[in-house]
């Protein structure tokens, strides 16, 4: 719950803003996503602010850290029925609504003002961090037999340095298998992202660092912004993805069936938090995946389940759910609510992150799924009904 006080004080921090001409209004992120305070139109979808200023305040920084310009300070992003600003202060991200029309100058300035009285009010502010140290996956992945002997305990006396030589290595080839996933997600992202996808998702973005702040607040009617180019940000998150089976077949058994159609959405889901936590952080994606589960639609499935602190959904709970339904019911139950779920998530995060990016993020997970469950999928009519930007990964 945020404090009632800390709402009243940064009411009186924006209080200028409000009154500014031609800013249509203001928002409050916390840096872990939460949202302070805000005064918006009604028809604005306030949800999606906190996950879409980690990405933006996220990417910029990588950006301009990679070029050595500095400390990110504001990001102007411009679009054709408007701007909107991000001002990153310490804990908290201050985001305006601006007209096209409205004279920047004096706006910056008046940003400026009422960021250090919310710089001040936030300074002590104590956030929830996320759980990144969380090691419970979804589906347990096999073990390899040279990783067990190696974290056995070894009670009698054993060569160290044949011990060294086999994690080194191990760790070399763990090291080449995940830079070739990056490299692949890196080299696919460029290609698959479309100009009008860009631009629905980040607009124009101009990048004002804290050595260029003076020079752009007293220039700033007669700079011509630069467009940069938006970077996602890839955050490693606390799962990895698991080894899947090599040869899935489906059986006239209405038991084997459906676990079998849970297992499938099991993984799916896996990635798609995966894909999200890469792109916007853990944190921001928990919390966006939790606020448009439709729990109300999906109730016989959804009961009492919670996301974890890895972004991932709880499928344990899940699964006492389905104990409940009859096995008669249960395969038509699971893929129209699932389909269901994922409909709702694939559009919101495509609103966020842009169907493009997700989809670069999350295609060796997809490719993997496919690989195993593809035929399944295919006789269980589970491709026929889930969202297109998913099926498109394992068609």
């Amino acid at each position: 719950m945020i404090d009632y006080n800390l709402k009243i004080q940064l009411e009186k921090a924006t209080q200028e803003l409000n009154q500014t001409p031609d800013v249509e209004g203001n928002l409050i992120v916390a840096s872990n996503g939460e949202i302070l305070h805000h005064q918006l139109r009604a028809d604005v979808d306030i949800n999606l602010f906190g996950p879409m200023s980690q990405v933006i305040s996220s990417s910029s920084s990588r950006m301009l850290n990679s070029s050595n310009q500095g400390a990110m300070k504001r990001v102007l992003v411009e679009s054709s029925g408007g701007k909107a600003l991000f001002l990153s202060l310490e804990n908290v991200h201050l985001i305006l609504l601006i007209q096209s029309s409205a004279n920047l100058g004096l706006v910056m300035v008046t940003a400026k003002r009422a960021a250090d009285k919310i710089k001040k009010i936030t300074h002590d502010l104590e956030l929830t961090p996320p759980d990144i140290h969380i090691k419970e996956e979804i589906i347990e992945p096999e073990r390899p037999p040279e990783t067990e002997e190696i974290i056995k305990p070894v009670k009698n006396k054993v060569n160290v340095e044949d011990a060294k030589v086999k994690v080194i290595e191990k760790d070399f080839e763990e090291t080449k298998a995940a830079k070739k996933v990056e490299e692949a997600s890196s080299i696919e992202l460029e290609p698959e992202i479309s100009a009008d996808a860009k631009s629905e998702l980040m607009g124009e973005i101009t990048l004002i660092t804290e050595d260029q702040s003076s020079t752009v607040e007293k220039e700033l009617e007669h700079v011509e912004t630069e467009v940069l180019e938006s970077v996602i940000p890839t955050v490693k998150p606390p799962i990895s993805f698991p080894k899947l089976p090599e040869k899935v077949s489906v059986t006239d058994d209405f038991e084997e069936r459906s676990e079998l159609i849970l297992k499938i959405y099991e993984a799916i889901f896996l990635a798609m938090a995966l894909g999200a936590a890469k792109i916007m952080g853990t944190a921001p994606a928990r919390g966006l995946t939790k606020q448009f589960l439709p729990f109300e639609k999906c109730q016989r499935l959804l009961n009492g389940v919670d996301l974890k602190s890895n972004a991932t959904i709880d499928f344990s709970q899940i699964r006492k759910n389905a104990e409940k339904i009859s096995l008669a019911e249960r395969e038509e139950i699971f893929i129209t609510d699932f389909s269901r779920m994922i409909a709702i998530i694939t559009e919101n995060y495509g609103k966020v992150m842009g169907y493009e990016a997700f989809r670069a993020m999350v295609r060796p997970e997809f490719h993997a799924i496919n690989l195993s469950y593809g035929e399944a999928m295919e006789k269980l009519g589970i491709k026929t009904k889930i969202h297109p930007e998913i099926a498109s990964l394992v068609s």
